[in-house]
């Protein structure tokens, strides 16, 4: 097997795992010459994927947007994932790895979330002290 066929054939077992996991309306960028032009505020750039990272794009059984990665006999790298949705919010990116070992396929997953949320500081020091006539108290519920 060749490997566009082998990369066909991982992208048919990768969209047959995600339909029967409830994602629906998947939507893989097909590889080509032709690059697409992404205009961004900085400088614009040429990409053959989406971002030059992901392969495609579904909904997942909630109504969520997931960005897809697929790959064969390996895992992509977590970083350039990571990076990209370190601005973002409310995106989840899966990472597809579609083994071959001899006849034998399996699908593996790993989920990436954008994690920008505000979060409160870790005030629990400060809770537990009342401060009153520049003494500190160690329990207020005594008072």
């Amino acid at each position: 097997m060749n490997p566009r066929e082998r990369m066909r054939q991982s992208n048919r077992r990768a969209v047959n795992y995600l339909l029967s996991k409830g994602y629906d309306d998947i939507w893989l960028k097909p590889h080509g010459r032709r690059q697409d032009l992404v205009y961004t505020l900085g400088e614009w750039y040429r990409a053959l994927d989406l971002w030059n990272l992901f392969d495609g794009i579904c909904f997942d059984p909630d109504g969520n947007i997931i960005l897809i990665q697929i790959k064969t006999n390996a895992w992509a790298q977590a970083k350039p994932i990571t990076d990209f949705l370190s601005n973002k919010n409310n995106i989840k990116a899966l990472v597809i790895n579609v083994k071959v070992t001899g006849r034998k396929w399996e699908v593996l997953v790993r989920e990436y979330e954008s994690y920008n949320r505000k979060r409160r500081k870790d005030c629990s020091l400060r809770r537990k002290r009342v401060v009153r006539r520049k003494r500190i108290l160690p329990n207020a519920n005594s008072v």
